[in-house]
């Protein structure tokens, strides 16, 4: 062959691969357009598709490794012979590997395995892997903030229609306990009709009581922010809780911070807070278990836990635990109203809060509340 026929050649071969790198990089971009796919369908893709990109297909290998998941192009494991390997950085990160390779060394005349416009394409895979993932984290982000959002609004309307009917029920309640009293006063009443009238009573305190905790709830009872020191706030409460737990056989396990920092926040409503995440955690617990009250702080932010380790919250369920009078409870145990009252404590200080659970192994509550409330801090500012 002469030398014109061989640059020739060598010219046909070089374009071959210019080709079939160019398709490899325009199906990458196919995959990744596919919306409906999850990441790791998409990096399967990629990872099947590589090999034909390489200068001999049918004894090239490839694998991915992402974030601990290992992906193999067509099935076959990428192990021992040689390989040409980039690293995944996604923002900054190395989150994983792409790597292709050969099971045995085959070397070409220059002593490498590799063509070097093969190490180009792995890098800019690599690099297209970073966008997809990239691209599919942000989606996924903005589809929790979308529900966030859809969930916050939800609770605001609900919200604005406990006040409503909260601020409605409070007066005629108010004449039934102010007549319920008067009547008492009466002389020489049966004693059925004062045991009567303690009903009423009884029931209308209760109704009371709920009207109050949708007020919380609402936000219409105004916090009255003092310094506090959570852990005493737990250990004060415990008092309350703590005698149900033994009845029902659940341990009760402390792990509190020695150094806490002091919050500003309303004494009343931290403590109605923890009876009501403590009381929760206990009632998922009908065969008893450990029920773990914990707080840890970090600049600017404290946070309060409260575990348990019930039957967990389905994954169904697990969106709806905030909403008023949702309760998957028997009746006698409870209105329903326990999270959210929870919820509107936590807002109303500026916190958050999030539910961590798993079907089986149970659930975890984190509260997590600001030093200073934007409350009391935008006070202060437009008093200087």
């Amino acid at each position: 062959m002469s030398a014109r026929d061989r640059g020739k050649q060598t010219a046909d071969s070089a374009a071959d691969e210019r080709i079939k790198e160019l398709e490899c990089l325009y199906a990458i971009v196919e995959v990744a357009n596919a919306t409906a796919a999850t990441l790791q369908e998409v990096l399967q893709r990629i990872a099947d598709m590589l090999p034909a990109a390489w200068l001999l297909p049918e004894h090239a290998r490839s694998r991915i490794v992402l974030d601990g998941l290992e992906m193999y192009g067509g099935g076959r494991r990428l192990s021992g012979g040689v390989r040409q390997e980039t690293a995944i950085v996604v923002r900054g990160v190395s989150r994983g590997t792409v790597a292709v390779g050969y099971p045995q060394a085959r070397l070409r005349r220059s002593g490498s395995a590799f063509l070097e416009e093969e190490q180009r394409l792995l890098n800019e895979v690599a690099r297209q892997i970073a966008r997809i993932v990239e691209r599919k984290e942000d989606q996924q982000a903005h589809e929790a903030l979308q529900d966030q959002l859809r969930h916050a609004d939800r609770l605001a309307t609900v919200g604005r229609l406990a006040s409503g009917v909260a601020h409605e029920l409070n007066e005629p309640l108010g004449s039934i306990l102010g007549f319920t009293q008067l009547i008492e006063k009466t002389p020489r009443l049966p004693r059925a009709a004062l045991g009567d009238l303690a009903k009423v009573k009884a029931a209308a305190l209760h109704a009371r009581d709920i009207i109050r905790k949708l007020m919380v709830f609402a936000r219409q009872a105004p916090p009255q922010y003092s310094s506090v020191d959570l852990n005493r706030i737990v250990e004060e409460s415990s008092g309350l809780w703590t005698w149900r737990c033994e009845d029902a056989g659940v341990r009760v396990v402390y792990e509190l911070d020695p150094k806490l920092p002091a919050i500003v926040a309303d004494e009343r409503q931290i403590l109605q807070l923890i009876t009501n995440l403590a009381v929760n955690a206990m009632q998922a617990m009908a065969d008893g278990g450990d029920l773990t009250v914990a707080t840890s702080h970090g600049r600017g932010w404290v946070e309060l836990s409260v575990s348990d380790t019930g039957p967990g919250i389905p994954p169904d369920i697990l969106p709806r635990v905030f909403d008023p009078f949702f309760t998957t409870k028997d009746v006698d145990q409870g209105t329903g109203l326990g999270l959210s009252v929870v919820h509107g404590i936590v807002s109303g200080h500026g916190g958050s809060i999030r539910v961590e659970s798993k079907v089986g192994r149970g659930t975890r509550m984190c509260v997590r509340l600001p030093i200073r409330p934007p409350a009391t801090q935008s006070a202060e500012g437009g008093g200087q």
